[in-house]
């Protein structure tokens, strides 16, 4: 079914007297309908899969968005459930068990047969975003010692496997030795031992190792699929493309929403107490810190007032003449700051940027914030001197002071996520309101101690 028909799927729920039948909603394909749950009220929801069968209703189940299916997890009885997510691969029973509520599991594991529900237990123990806790164990493995032809069939036979490019290749004891191509499978002699046709250069991830670093393999070595290993190396299970992708989505999601101290759900799917819980503590350090810098404006104030004149503005208007660049300094400060912080953090989730290595990535930084520094400080010092005629100091106060707030800016930024990561907290946390409050405030200082600097020197000590 093309989009505007399910676009007319839609308007028909919010009719009373014309539902949908079942026959309309079974022809559209259970990714549109997935994606339509979002913007339906429950009670639609639970309509659109009373009328899918138990085939579909699973595929659209497992492609929702995480509150649709908390939803439907705890609306539909335990029975149709444990019918729905017998249709999916174990790892996606996993993932949505533990959306489900704990007082219907035990129902929903009993309609279970026996290996997915050994399966789900297994998958269970461990860590959600561990390699452990997005593979499927549903993977394709065929003994060294077999042969060609024992391997074939088994491959033919297999349920539908979620890869079929290639077979891992194990020995008796269940370890990891190799892989086959199914290309190299059908040109072989049918006689011939997998062992000898098999490249034993397979790349693996550990079970318990963090999701990204399953996601930076496929990325690094262009894999279809990654095989999961225990401390052995025996064979549990494979990660693959689908699910790789959705780490990387994942990943990239929680790091922006961090650096804008929002926390690692999407705020809009939250409820209000929640987002509020999540939000406060960042904006907190905003709220402190603008006043910190609001206590540092006015001391200057008076250090600023209470100096004679000489080349400088008259007393009444000195202070209200720096005021106008406050926005500038700070801007270009924390945006700087920002950058640096925020290409450190993508860097070290891409693998780009080793976070024990700053040295590295410092000096490159820094030279561009030097760079950007003098060529804003030489044009900004200009204009201010043209501006204000008739208090020159200004041009220079604002020209020295602006490139080296953003060298401190980058410096900053570049190094507070790797300190982040020494200390074991997450980086992005450092490019959101606690790096530009600070930025702001460093900025504001070496703005003001220049002007004072220059204000003892113009007027004579």
């Amino acid at each position: 079914m093309d989009a505007p028909d399910l676009h007319k799927l839609l308007e028909t729920l919010e009719s009373t007297d014309m539902p949908p039948t079942s026959e309309v909603v079974s022809e559209v394909r259970a990714a549109d309908i997935a994606h339509a749950l979002t913007d339906l009220a429950e009670e639609a929801v639970l309509l659109i899969f009373s009328l899918l069968g138990d085939e579909k209703a699973a595929a659209v189940l497992a492609e929702a968005d995480e509150n649709t299916q908390e939803e439907v997890l705890a609306a539909l009885p335990a029975d149709r459930l444990a019918r729905l997510l017998g249709e999916l691969d174990p790892d996606d029973v996993a993932d949505l068990l533990e959306l489900a509520p704990e007082e219907a599991r035990p129902a929903i594991l009993a309609g279970l047969d026996d290996e997915t529900r050994r399966d789900v237990r297994m998958l269970g123990e461990y860590e959600p975003e561990s390699a452990g806790g997005i593979m499927t164990t549903e993977v394709i493995a065929v003994g060294s010692n077999e042969t060609v032809k024992s391997a074939l069939t088994k491959i033919r036979d297999a349920e539908q496997p979620e890869a079929m490019s290639s077979a891992f290749v194990v020995d008796p004891a269940g370890t990891l030795v190799g892989l086959v191509d199914l290309k190299a499978l059908l040109t072989a002699e049918p006689v011939e031992q997998v062992g000898e046709i098999m490249n034993p250069d397979v790349i693996s991830v550990a079970v318990d190792a963090d999701q990204e670093e399953a996601a930076r393999l496929v990325e690094h070595y262009d894999l279809a699929s990654v095989p999961v290993v225990d401390a052995a190396d025996r064979l549990k299970g494979v990660i693959t493309l689908d699910d790789i992708i959705e780490v990387l989505d994942e990943e990239a999601s929680e790091d922006m929403l961090r650096l804008a101290g929002t926390g690692v759900t999407h705020p809009t799917t939250e409820p209000v107490l929640t987002r509020l819980v999540a939000r406060a503590p960042w904006l907190s350090v905003t709220l402190v810190g603008a006043f910190v810098a609001g206590l540092l404006i006015e001391f200057i104030e008076k250090t600023w007032f209470s100096a004679p004149g000489g080349a400088l503005p008259p007393a009444e208007t000195r202070f209200q003449s720096l005021l106008y660049f406050i926005p500038l300094i700070g801007g270009m400060a924390g945006n700087v700051g920002s950058q640096a912080s925020t290409i450190m953090v993508r860097g070290f989730a891409t693998g780009e940027v080793d976070p024990t290595r700053p040295g590295r990535v410092l000096r490159g930084e820094l030279l561009l914030a030097l760079i950007i520094g003098t060529i804003s400080g030489l044009l900004v010092g200009v204009a201010t001197w043209f501006v204000h005629v008739d208090a020159p100091a200004l041009g220079l106060i604002v020209g020295i002071a602006l490139p080296c707030a953003i060298f401190v800016a980058a410096l900053a930024g570049t190094l507070v996520p790797f300190a982040c990561h020494a200390v074991k907290v997450d980086p992005a946390y450092a490019g959101g309101p606690f790096l530009l409050t600070l930025n702001d405030i460093a900025a504001y200082l070496i703005y003001f101690s220049v002007a004072i600097g220059l204000q003892g020197v113009l007027a004579g000590g």
